[in-house]
């Protein structure tokens, strides 16, 4: 299961550090107890033993039934194996809950930037009303600042707040690029800076920048974009969260 078998001869002087971290996963898994207490078990592993390892005490917990608490830094691991789980910041807790409710309603900054990889965009920036709609403007310092047409959901949220400032969140994958050509609302949807191109294979990760705030979009592989040129993108604003200043926590 762990990959030893080739040196299970081996002293343990012998085993390197990855190797002895796996040995003490086994030595856990056969004493067969009705708690597993696993404190960065795969920290020490290369890569490609991490995801095969992380795949198998997935698998032992399916198999097992066992209650298994989970100490990790790194978010992927806790999305991918956790049924719960438990954000914590400076010994406080943050939010529990189930990985998809953190990733899809976080209760605050630290969460919201916490998980997801790449992580939650960030604007700062206060809430205008004009007439019966609410936007969101960016605080720009003099550059021309992005604004945003906020849906009836976050108008909601933020009829409260209008000219306090304001934090607005929003995933890479709500962000997209407009084709040439192609139509976008323009109240929802801006021309902005390439500063990296990071291909990924599937998808491309782009390091944007509206003049005040470098942000990331992650969008389609099939287009080519080229780094210094401006490009036109679209907000999912439905997907968008916002959050105040002072206490972090997100509008409901």
């Amino acid at each position: 299961m762990l990959g030893l078998e080739p040196y299970l001869k081996r002293k343990p002087k012998a085993l390197s550090g990855g190797q002895r971290q796996r040995v003490a996963v086994g030595r856990a898994i056969v004493r067969k107890p009705k708690v597993f207490l696993f404190d960065e078990p795969l920290s020490n592993l290369d890569a490609k033993m991490r995801v095969s390892t992380r795949t198998e005490i997935s698998k032992l917990h399916g198999r097992l039934g066992v209650t298994m608490i989970y100490v990790t830094h790194d978010q992927v691991e806790a999305m991918t194996m956790g049924d719960r789980i438990c954000v914590m910041k400076d010994g406080n807790i943050m939010q529990v809950a189930e990985p998809l409710t953190l990733y899809n309603h976080p209760e605050n900054l630290f969460v919201a930037g916490f998980i997801g990889s790449p992580p939650m965009n960030f604007f700062r920036g206060t809430v205008e009303r004009t007439g019966d709609r609410l936007t969101f403007v960016e605080a720009a310092d003099g550059a021309a600042p992005l604004r945003l047409g906020l849906d009836e959901a976050l108008s909601r949220k933020g009829a409260g707040q209008v000219g306090r400032p304001l934090i607005l969140g929003i995933r890479p994958e709500d962000i997209q690029d407009v084709p040439p050509g192609g139509e976008a609302d323009p109240a929802r949807s801006a021309e902005v800076k390439i500063e990296v191109v990071e291909p990924m294979g599937a998808e491309t990760y782009l390091y944007l920048d509206t003049g005040a705030t470098s942000f990331i979009a992650r969008v389609r592989a099939s287009n080519r974009f080229d780094v210094n040129r401006r490009l036109r993108i679209a907000f999912n604003v439905s997907r968008a969260h916002l959050f105040d200043v002072a206490s972090e926590q997100v509008l409901k």
